[in-house]
């Protein structure tokens, strides 16, 4: 076992939270290092003295207050109106058709492109049919 991981088991094993092999590979661990034993005896007396403070009831309230103020300083990012995945499916799937049909109308638009030939004249604006070309060819 590591440092780091010995350090992230001190809540779970002080809460009495961890298996029993967890618990002794921990405690092997605290028998031959002597940085992290020192640190879980610091650990363990903090939570020694915390647990004799006074406990006492927050206001009424006081838990819906909390998560207004957070609602409005993230601007909703957080306890925001969660919306269910059925309606988030269909909001995707909704613009997904949408894109899928402007694709589909933008790839099926039919423009003509006439070639005009140099020497066919041009006589009131209007492209020449194949039969006025073929006309003015002979």
């Amino acid at each position: 076992m590591d440092h780091d991981r010995a350090r992230e088991l001190f809540t779970a094993y002080h809460d009495e939270e961890l298996s029993s092999s967890e618990v002794e590979e921990l405690e092997s661990h605290l028998a031959a290092c002597k940085e992290c034993s020192e640190e879980w005896d610091t650990y363990r007396r903090t939570m020694e003295e915390i647990s004799g403070l006074h406990r006492f009831a927050a206001p009424g309230g006081m838990t819906e207050a909390v998560e207004q103020k957070i609602k409005r300083r993230s601007k909703g990012r957080f306890f925001g109106e969660q919306r269910s995945f059925s309606t988030q499916f269909a909001i995707v799937s909704f613009i997904l058709i949408l894109l899928f049909m402007l694709a589909y109308l933008l790839m099926t638009e039919v423009t003509e492109i006439t070639v005009l030939e140099e020497d066919d004249p041009i006589t009131d604006g209007k492209t020449p049919t194949a039969q006025e070309r073929d006309a003015g060819a002979r």
